[in-house]
């Protein structure tokens, strides 16, 4: 059995994605048998009470930032990670551009402890056009030699490992779906549609994720409008949340569309809100221009509930193949059309959830997720020389 620790910037449930990630990776290592520990950067206000409820498993260190506080700095978990690295036969690195992550892999290159890497998208060209220069500055001097010494790099879809930005590096990709943490019963949608004040018959159109540019709502919101005056029951539910930077836009969207009054605005769901909310969709939508997973889609799967996808999610073809859904471009006349078909009667709902539900329970169960990755981790350990 392995001990591993797993290194990420943050615990922040509105952060959402590499956060859950993690967090259900260690679930499911403890689940088999395995040690797993998660170490995190903590600041005032964090929302980490889900964590103790959700991941109840999960062995989690915190420590406080420093400066710089915004790269996810901590001399307290450097002090903590050099005096006890040597206890993890393994170390995952949850993300790239951050202090934690960086130093992490630099004391276990010093230590010659075998350590992973798993970018989350973050070595994706889309999402290196943020802050690009900074990036452009720090990839071949800092972030090469982070992935030349990593054990192995971990993806989770083929097209992710196809557009991966390594610098020049040389690495060894491993493809893994991610043991997505899942309930264990089902929501309650008429719970969900009492509390915020949507019709008994309304179709319910769900977008479920993290508020920001990439996810497609500027495609979405124009088609609903489209279809909303064909169809009169449709509803649109917005669950999220996002930066202040960028809400405003989406509610100013809402309200030139007209759609404000059959929207739903929800906030950040969580838990068993989130489990609700899915049982009150008919469709989970998300024509995101860049997704290199989708936590949430497999989440929606399992509910039974059928998704509207862009080309541009990164397990699409999967999803496509299996008929778990229907995939669009990210253009407005794509989402209008290809919702349009679901809710004509074209295509059979019902089925088309079943078959997600099938999906998950063959490709994205955790638990054989997790036999992956403990392969991936008896390989590493085999081949480490001896010190």
């Amino acid at each position: 059995m392995t001990k591993s620790l797993h290194v990420v910037q943050s615990l922040h449930n509105p952060l959402g994605g590499s956060i859950h990630a993690a967090l259900g990776v260690c679930k499911y290592l403890t689940r088999a048998g395995h040690t797993a520990e998660l170490a995190a950067t903590l600041e005032p206000g964090d929302d980490v009470a889900y964590v103790a409820e959700v991941y109840p498993e999960v062995h989690v260190r915190t420590f406080p930032r420093s400066f710089p506080a915004r790269y996810s700095n901590s001399r307290a978990f450097l002090r903590w990670l050099s005096g006890n690295l040597h206890e993890y036969d393994i170390v995952e690195v949850h993300s790239v551009f951050t202090g934690i992550a960086l130093r992490t892999a630099r004391l276990c290159r010093e230590r010659r402890r075998p350590y992973l890497v798993r970018p989350h998208g973050s070595l994706d060209p889309f999402d290196l056009r943020k802050h690009a220069l900074l990036k452009r500055l720090i990839g071949p001097g800092i972030i090469r030699p982070t992935l030349e010494s990593a054990s192995a790099v971990l993806l989770t879809s083929e097209m992710e490992s196809q557009k991966l930005v390594t610098y020049g590096a040389a690495v060894r990709k491993v493809v893994l779906p991610l043991p997505v943490s899942l309930p264990e019963s089902s929501g309650d949608g008429g719970r969900f549609r009492l509390r915020h004040g949507i019709p008994d018959g309304a179709f319910v159109v769900l977008f479920m994720s993290r508020i920001d540019y990439k996810k497609g709502l500027e495609f979405l919101i124009p088609a609903l409008s489209q279809l909303q005056r064909e169809f009169e029951n449709l509803w649109f539910v917005l669950a999220g949340s996002g930066k202040p930077t960028f809400t405003p836009s989406v509610d100013r969207l809402l309200e030139e569309q007209g759609i404000g009054a059959r929207t739903s605005r929800v906030g950040f769901l969580a838990g068993q809100e989130k489990s609700d909310a899915l049982a009150a969709a008919k469709i989970l939508a998300l024509p995101s221009l860049n997704e290199n997973f989708g936590i949430v889609l497999v989440e929606a799967m399992h509910a039974g509930v059928p998704l509207l996808i862009s080309d541009q999610v990164y397990i699409h073809k999967e999803i496509a193949d299996h008929g778990a859904g229907l995939v669009c471009r990210p253009e407005t006349a794509s989402v209008a059309a290809t919702l349009r078909r679901m809710l004509d009667g074209s295509v059979d709902l019902a089925q088309m959830g079943g078959r997600g539900r099938h999906l998950v329970d063959r490709r994205y169960r955790p638990e054989a997720a997790t036999e992956l990755l403990v392969a991936v981790y008896n390989d590493v350990l085999a081949c480490r020389p001896r010190q």
